[in-house]
């Protein structure tokens, strides 16, 4: 939403981080899919009416509010909106694609009760993606392939490392607005301006909007919304914001929502008749896309707070563009044919490739991507380094590892 959608002012100041750091941010941290993003002024008319009239409160405040909020349970629809500057995805068929959510926008249907019971529908068209967590079971089914992955996690700490480290990634994906806000504010520090700026209406639903913005130049963030429930200080919907832009780079945010216990029977999958249903053991996971999984390609986190940048390690392009190609033609390997490639993407990665600036440094040499959300850098030595900074801070951080 842009910022001309919250007229209704309340209160704008810096505020102290210390309840968040005091205790763990207590919005809703239910486990889910995949990935991240947002034309927030084409989302407007979904979410926003006249701005309510709520008593005024200090971001200080508001930050209690939101670590003190106890709601586990909730279902609705979601709508996730993804504008990170990169080329257009090619055409995915109408099917219901986890990869798709890199751009453009997208619904899902969502409902959780506490931490160990939660149900994700990504829909489209033709189609949808669906992830099921029931206890220690796990589901996901495309149904374009009419395809199961079934999974066990373990109850034991130590027990199949790989398949919980799997779940735990699943877990952090941002797909609902409680999801995308804990992660932001557990991340707080003194390098944030945090203020209180108006109010809105989301689903519904009377909320504040909480604004935080970095205090680092060097980030290409330059602010990032959340609605937060008057009521019981659940997040509604998040909106990160490029510098100097009134379009989100990503936007998630309830068009309906409930906040009663959904029934047992939402959580409750069966695989359809005529479908198949594969293990997700963890070892046949790891290898996954031409062996790319967060095991091997050992991510490192750079610099800290707004200018954080992430290094991966052994990063084949070509590799990359192979798999995703045979992905798209049906191969058995389903580290492709698991929902994420089923695309032909092959073209579209060789387009992003051949795009990039050829540069050199005491990093080596590579290509540098840039749009106004995202620097992403690609050394020839197989390092991918990604973060919402400048390409000066990313070559920066490059630099200071070396050539490996």
């Amino acid at each position: 939403m842009s910022e001309h959608d919250t007229n209704h002012r309340t209160d704008k100041h810096d505020a102290p981080v210390s309840p968040l750091r005091r205790g763990t941010v207590r919005a809703i941290a239910p486990v889910s899919v995949v990935a991240i993003v947002a034309t927030g002024a084409a989302l407007a008319p979904q979410f926003a009416s006249a701005a309510p009239a709520l008593p005024p409160i200090s971001a200080q405040n508001l930050l209690v509010k939101v670590a003190q909020s106890k709601v586990e349970a909730y279902s609705g629809t979601v709508a996730l909106t993804t504008n990170l500057g990169l080329p257009a995805l090619p055409n995915l068929s109408n099917r219901a694609n986890p990869l798709s959510l890199l751009s453009g926008t997208h619904t899902l249907q969502v409902a959780a009760n506490g931490p160990h019971k939660e149900r994700i529908a990504l829909l489209d068209t033709m189609s949808e993606y669906d992830l099921v967590h029931n206890g220690t079971q796990v589901w996901l089914y495309d149904s374009s392939q009419n395809s199961v992955e079934h999974a066990t996690l373990p109850d034991k700490p130590g027990a199949d490392a790989k398949l919980r480290s799997k779940a735990d990634q699943l877990g952090k994906a941002p797909l609902t607005p409680q999801q995308a806000a804990q992660q932001l504010l557990a991340a707080l520090s003194p390098s944030t301006y945090i203020s209180v700026d108006g109010t809105q209406s989301v689903a519904g639903r009377a909320a504040y909007t909480l604004v935080l913005t970095p205090k680092q130049s060097g980030s290409l963030i330059g602010k990032i919304t959340i609605a937060v429930d008057s009521d019981n200080g659940a997040p509604l919907r998040v909106a990160v914001y490029p510098h100097g832009s009134g379009t989100a780079a990503f936007d998630v945010g309830f068009q309906k929502v409930s906040f009663s216990a959904p029934s047992d029977a939402q959580f409750n999958f069966k695989a359809p008749k005529g479908s198949t249903v594969h293990e997700m053991a963890g070892q046949a996971r790891e290898r996954g896309m031409a062996g790319l999984s967060g095991a091997n390609l050992n991510p490192q986190v750079l610099g800290k707070d707004w200018l954080s940048v992430v290094e991966l390690h052994g990063v084949d392009l070509n590799a990359l563009t192979n798999a995703a190609g045979s992905g798209s033609k049906g191969g058995s390997d389903r580290g492709n044919a698991n929902g994420l490639f089923n695309g032909d993407i092959s073209s579209y990665l060789n387009t992003l490739i051949g795009a990039g600036k050829q540069v050199s440094g005491a990093f080596g040499s590579g290509k540098l991507y840039t749009t106004n959300f995202l620097s992403i850098l690609i050394t020839n030595d197989g390092r991918l380094f990604v973060g919402s900074v400048t390409p000066a801070v990313l070559e920066a951080d490059a630099v200071a590892q070396g050539a490996k």
